[in-house]
């Protein structure tokens, strides 16, 4: 082993090694290999002011001062890797070996003593993507997802349930409804043996068998009324409660972090609020209705067949227990199996969102086939699932059915014996067989109630995960005030992998009225300084202040009613042109409408169109031209009038004469206004009150477009750079 730096002679390594260290650990990893390089188990803890690896017997290997590294690494290895320091010495120094399963966790660990041996905040995500189950290991049909075979589905269904307390009038109804059911479905074979018994085989009689006959009627009347009503206060309650689902997920969806959209994908999103609410209506539409009638006609034939002949019933029953059973024992393999149908849908889905969205990428690239071929992997896969999980259901049904049958079988040979032995009336013997009739069937599709429940509960767990996630933090909000403008980065620092800043230590203040150029290559941090201003994300470390105020301390909605955002690529809805322009003011009249679209310079051109104001723009305005959208965008942030106004490359798309008419309208649009300016053309920033230089997420210069380009530094080589490829390309 190296020796160690000592600040003191008299200090040798082994004694620094064995000094305990008394600040807070910041990081502790247990690495699984040790010092011989078998499977083992040593620790890693980091804190502000050391690293040291402590053995399986406790004792401390090393100890390193944090003020003695220079630099951390991860070593590959086979199999595994070796986290590795440098010294302000220049020795490189073997911390810790570890296998791959571990790998990502002591690569956060190289980042982190990395940070602090610079001084700065530890700023690391030491939790991996999950790929297994913490309870039972199996993989995960998504990383970070739900595991199928340990959900309480129990509870998932209580949650569902709750969906119904607003109307609590109708399942009283339905529940009242269900029970009379049950009492009418009883009544036919209970006739049919007394109709035997009392009419038939001993008095004959005309007059009591038309009793018979009416009462018959009377009970097939009242059935069909009630089967009616049941009928429309389902369809009522499972449209309802599915619509409530629709509702809440799609309010969650629009209130997450874009965090979770920056880990999933539209189509898998889409297909819970479409696919997975259908499935829980599906359920509550066939399956809740069966569960509960035939819960109760069970129960009810049950005590009629003990009251009828207790020893038929005990016979006859016998399979009950089997068909029970079996449904217990594969109830949760089938219910698996459905949830990754469900997992494959919704892959089957993010294909098919992602393929129709880039058609036109697909048609100029030719890669038709290449899609199709894609397609037929995900609807392969699709099929695979569906024949598999439904192979094994019905496979299972078959089992159930043979049980089930062999309840007839014993009522013919057991009953008929007791009847032959006149221990059995025949209208009894009739009546059981009748009961079993009603009683099997309900078992016999027992695996169907499966079949619905397991897809339902799939489609329950994945559209609860959605409403469960964390949201953007509302909740946080205090009271609102008018926002004058100032914006100031307090040391801001931002990773979207909090391991790997993209912003480090941004500190600037942007006044009222100010416009602000950001100006860099791509990936110096433009884009997320604009998004962390609009507060789409938080800062990691530092402040962002508005008007001197925290701006998480400011209404998060309120706030954001206060900025515009002009896109380089505007997002225009499937509406009018006058529906997008009031997009941000949904109560504005049609005269500041008008004027607004005559500030952005797309008056005339609006009128050019054969409906005017009222002309469809098409899906993400297809149906006008780049210019013409980017000057829509225009009117709607001119009419949204905010204090704060992002252009993020608002001109960088057009032909001159339009980027002419665009920057009247943006000319317009920024007095009295703070802006931030982000321009594919750098002498557009030419107006700009300050611009601000990034790199690699640092600020290295800020000045006006003049005092930058006499500086002769950063920013007057990326306009000398521009400046050069425009000649190039204008030669060609």
């Amino acid at each position: 082993m190296a020796t160690l730096h000592s600040e003191s002679s008299e200090e040798t390594p082994k004694e620094r090694m064995n000094q305990p260290i008394e600040a807070e650990v910041l990081v502790r990893l247990n690495g699984d290999v040790s010092d011989t390089g078998i499977f083992g188990n040593r620790i890693l803890e980091v804190t502000n002011q050391a690293v040291r690896v402590a053995e399986s017997n406790g004792t401390v290997s090393l100890l390193i001062p944090i003020s003695d590294i220079k630099s951390a690494r991860n070593e590959p290895l086979v199999g595994g890797g070796r986290l590795e320091v440098t010294t302000k010495s220049g020795e490189i120094l073997p911390i810790i070996s570890y296998s791959l399963t571990v790998a990502a966790q002591f690569s956060e660990a190289a980042r982190g003593i990395e940070q602090l041996a610079k001084g700065e905040s530890l700023l690391i995500n030491l939790k991996t993507e999950r790929t297994r189950c913490v309870k039972c290991n199996r993989l995960l049909p998504e990383k970070d997802g739900i595991c199928p075979a340990c959900v309480n589905r129990g509870k998932t269904f209580l949650r569902i349930a709750r969906f119904l307390l607003p109307y609590r009038k109708q399942v009283i109804a339905l529940a009242s409804l269900s029970l009379g059911t049950t009492i009418i479905n009883l009544l036919p074979p209970f006739l049919q043996g007394a109709i035997i018994d009392k009419v038939l085989t001993t008095h004959k009689n005309i007059n009591i068998l038309a009793w018979y006959m009416l009462a018959w009627l009377g009970v097939i009347v009242i059935a069909t009324f009630i089967q009616v009503a049941s009928g429309r206060l389902i369809s009522f309650l499972a449209g309802h409660v599915a619509s409530d689902l629709r509702r809440d997920i799609y309010r969650a969806i629009e209130f997450l972090q874009l965090s979770y959209f920056d880990k999933k994908q539209v189509g898998a999103i889409t297909s819970r609020v479409t696919q997975d609410t259908d499935r829980v209506w599906g359920f509550l539409v066939d399956g809740m209705p069966y569960v509960v009638s035939n819960a109760l006609l069970l129960a009810g034939i049950t005590i009629f067949l003990f009251l009828t002949n207790w020893r038929l019933a005990l016979c006859v029953l016998a399979p009950m227990p089997v068909v029970v059973l079996i449904s217990a024992i594969f109830w949760k393999p089938v219910s698996q199996m459905f949830f990754r149908v469900g997992q494959k849908w919704a892959r089957f889905h993010m294909h098919l969102n992602e393929s129709l969205s880039g058609i036109r990428v697909v048609k100029a690239f030719a890669k038709e086939d290449a899609e199709f071929a894609k397609f037929q992997r995900r609807n392969q896969e699709l099929r695979d699932a569906g024949v598999r999980a439904d192979t094994k259901w019905y496979t299972i049904f078959g089992y159930m059915t043979f049980f089930t049958a062999m309840g007839g079988l014993i009522n013919w040979t057991v009953g008929g014996y007791m009847v032959y032995n006149n221990t059995l009336t025949l209208g009894n013997f009739i009546k059981v067989n009748s009961y079993l009739m009603l009683i099997y069937g309900p078992l016999q599709w027992f695996g169907q109630l499966n079949n619905w429940f397991s897809r339902a509960m799939a489609g329950a767990e994945r559209i609860f995960e959605v409403i469960d996630s964390e949201s953007e933090q509302y909740a946080k909000e205090t009271a609102a005030f008018p926002i004058v403008g100032e914006v100031q980065f307090d040391n801001v620092r931002f990773g979207y992998d909090k391991s790997n800043p993209v912003l480090k230590g941004l500190s600037f203040t942007a006044k009222p009225g100010d416009m602000i150029g950001l100006v860099g290559k791509s990936g110096a941090g433009k884009s997320t300084t604009i998004n962390l201003i609009c507060r789409f994300y938080e800062p990691d470390a530092g402040r962002i202040l508005i008007d001197g105020v925290a701006s998480t301390q400011l209404s998060l909605q309120d706030m954001r009613h206060q900025i515009g955002v002009v896109l380089q690529e505007p997002f225009l809805f499937n509406g009018t042109i006058a529906e997008n322009i009031s997009y941000g003011k949904s109560d504005a009249s049609f005269e500041e409408i008008v004027e607004a679209a005559k500030a952005a310079n797309a008056h005339n051109f609006v009128l050019s169109k054969p409906d005017g104001y009222d002309t469809m723009v098409g899906e993400r305005g297809s149906k006008l031209s780049g210019g013409e959208r980017q000057r829509i965008s225009i009117a709607r942030a001119i009419l949204h009038n905010p204090r704060i106004l992002i252009l993020d490359e608002a001109t960088s798309s057009v032909d001159v004469e339009t980027e002419k008419q665009i920057q009247e309208a943006i000319g317009r649009l920024i007095q009295g206004r703070t802006t931030f300016a982000i321009a594919h053309r750098l002498s557009t920033l030419r107006n700009a009150t300050r611009l601000i230089v990034l790199d690699k997420g640092e600020i290295v210069e800020t000045g006006t477009h003049a005092e930058l380009m006499e500086s002769k530094g950063v920013f007057y080589h990326l306009v000398e750079t521009q400046t050069q490829a425009n000649e190039i390309i204008g030669i060609a």
